[in-house]
């Protein structure tokens, strides 16, 4: 009788904790979804975004400076400037879109953290209709859940991509700028003698 009894609660502890684990498997797949959510905002916010606004000015200014230089008749750009100048275009590139791509990832983890807790919440109350009148089932479930999955996959990827550029955009600008600086010095000087001696041959002339 005894062992009969051991081996009903023995079977029952079994039954419960399975049935524990198969109502909870869903919350806890939401929990790692936003532990992975956690880890890319962290990611977020330990980028250099003053390092970065400081470079992406000084790219804008340099760029200016090229182009009104390259318009003006007394400067003349020569195939060996085509370097520095290609550099300063891909630097600018890879930081062009960095402002709107934080943004964005900043975005989607407050959306992806805020859908998360809802369906973790759903899951919890034991709700049987969502906010729209929807009702709440396994297929509902596992769909919301593959969609909000699925998100986070992506949020992953545009953090990798995001950070892939940071790293390039700075990279290049580290190693660059000296020649970039120096060309752009350089013009500037060619620029500053050309309007001098045309300001020598108008006093001349009006002499």
């Amino acid at each position: 009788m005894k062992t009969r009894l051991l081996t009903i609660i023995a079977v029952g502890i079994s039954f419960f904790f399975l049935t524990a684990c198969n109502e909870n498997r869903d919350v806890v797949e939401i929990n790692r979804a936003l532990d992975r959510v956690a880890l890319v905002q962290t990611a977020v916010s330990a980028f250099p975004l003053d390092s970065i606004g400081i470079v992406r000015t000084r790219l804008t200014e340099a760029k200016d400076d090229i182009k009104w230089l390259a318009l003006d008749s007394n400067v003349v750009f020569v195939k060996s400037d085509a370097k520095a100048v290609g550099d300063l275009a891909l630097a600018s590139r890879y930081l062009k879109d960095t402002p709107g791509r934080i943004s964005g990832l900043v975005n989607e983890i407050g959306r992806c953290k805020t859908q998360l807790t809802g369906l973790k919440e759903l899951i919890e109350l034991s709700a049987t209709l969502d906010a729209k009148g929807d009702t709440i089932d396994d297929v509902y479930l596992k769909k919301n859940l593959d969609i909000e999955i699925e998100a986070v996959n992506n949020l992953e990827s545009a953090l990798f991509e995001t950070s892939r550029l940071i790293r390039l955009g700075l990279e290049t600008d580290s190693a660059s700028w000296a020649s970039i600086d120096s060309l752009i010095t350089e013009k500037k000087g060619l620029w500053a003698r050309g309007i001098a001696g045309e300001d020598n041959v108008i006093r001349t002339h009006e002499e």
